[in-house]
């Protein structure tokens, strides 16, 4: 035997009553299901057309990194399909530590400015692009910027003991202390940071020129508003 529930408006009414909750689930998964799909498929561009900057600070913001980006962008790089910011803010240190060492690991970024602490530790891992010659060389125009404290020390070779065998100094980051241009170009306290390009860029030729405009447009007077 078969029983048949006739079609009126009471029983209609009465099933999405009841069942409504199915058809929310449904459609949350097909929401999902499409948010992944385009995820996976949307383009994304090449490393050779893209410059990331990555910021350790809380006191500037991806659109303000963004607004000051654009114009170095436009004059400098222009063939670039993407050039941004990226501000990174954690809670704590050790989250800070997971998220820069799995960035720079990960090949994810270009450039970085990063605080002390983060900078002496990334770059004594061979995370960094020497830049001396770059200095010397006149590719990277810093006249006048003291680079002193950017220089580092890094163990070339060790013993079977793990001794150091040998050593080497390099330039490994640029000191922003006085560039004020970028504190009062996108409120970024840039005091105590450094300016470093990733070794596994991938996009040297034009990563390097963007890097040295960068730091030609963070140049700049010091306010009477920044303290030191």
């Amino acid at each position: 035997m078969r029983i048949k529930t006739p079609l009126t408006k009471e029983n209609v009414k009465n099933h999405f009553t009841y069942s409504s909750w199915k058809y929310l689930i449904v459609i949350v998964v097909g929401i999902m299901g499409w948010s992944l799909i385009y995820t996976t498929t949307a383009y994304r561009s090449p490393q050779d057309k893209r410059i990331d900057l990555y910021i350790q600070s809380a006191t500037t913001s991806n659109e303000m990194i963004d607004a000051f980006l654009k114009p170095i962008w436009e004059e400098t790089v222009p063939d670039m399909e993407v050039v941004q910011g990226l501000s990174l803010v954690s809670a704590d240190d050790y989250t800070t530590t997971m998220q820069l060492t799995t960035y720079v690991f990960a090949g994810e970024g270009d450039i970085y400015f990063v605080t002390d602490q983060y900078f002496k530790s990334l770059a004594s891992s061979g995370a960094f692009l020497p830049l001396e010659d770059m200095v010397a060389d006149g590719t990277l125009q810093l006249e006048g910027i003291d680079l002193q404290k950017g220089y580092l020390t890094v163990v070339e070779e060790y013993d079977d003991q793990d001794q150091p065998l040998s050593t080497s100094q390099h330039l490994y980051g640029i000191p922003l202390d006085s560039f004020y241009g970028f504190m009062n170009g996108m409120m970024l306290d840039n005091r105590g940071m450094y300016a470093a390009i990733l070794v596994n860029n991938q996009n040297d030729d034009h990563v390097i020129p963007f890097f040295n405009a960068l730091l030609q447009a963070g140049r700049g007077e010091k306010e009477n508003w920044i303290t030191e």
